[in-house]
């Protein structure tokens, strides 16, 4: 078992539009993990800035979502994020992760590490079921969430 206080993942997308749910359904499957005890795991549809509360107070985000950049679907991949101080103010009730990061360190003084895990889709059109080769997927993408926190972890101890 993983000591993962004071993680923070948010599996977002949207549950409605087939594999583009596939961060909501890993939220759903890790919430559910006892290898995660401790973390703090949330489904969302999408990254809003009243997150940046959460993710100030988190010794590290894993945000999970699905990715319609072009390669083979079912394929995960992780990267870690960095701050975007550019970016500028929030017109918007969306941010991207970049985004948030900062906006946690310009309204609450402070960011964690944070990584992304990311799956690519089959299709995203209506419907609440994941794509067989997404859905096949789905161990992949909670181990590889589950790889990046215990790495963290271990780093910390």
């Amino acid at each position: 078992m993983i000591l993962a206080e004071d993680v923070l993942v948010i599996g977002y997308g949207n549950p409605l539009r087939g594999d583009d749910g596939a961060g909501w359904k890993a939220a759903e499957l890790l919430a559910e993990d006892p290898r995660l005890a401790g973390a703090v795991v949330l489904a969302r549809h999408q990254l809003t800035p009243e997150l940046a509360d959460d993710v100030s107070r988190a010794s590290l985000v894993v945000l999970v979502d699905a990715s319609q950049e072009p390669g083979e679907p079912g394929t995960v991949s992780s990267y870690p994020l960095s701050l975007d101080p550019a970016s500028g103010p929030v017109f918007s009730h969306h941010v991207d992760p970049a985004r948030l990061l900062q906006l946690a360190i310009d309204l609450f003084g402070q960011a964690p590490p944070a990584v992304q895990v990311s799956i690519r889709v089959a299709d995203v059109g209506p419907g609440t079921e994941l794509s067989p080769t997404v859905d096949a997927a789905m161990p992949t993408l909670v181990g590889t969430v589950i790889d990046v926190i215990n790495e963290h972890c271990h780093a910390d101890a």
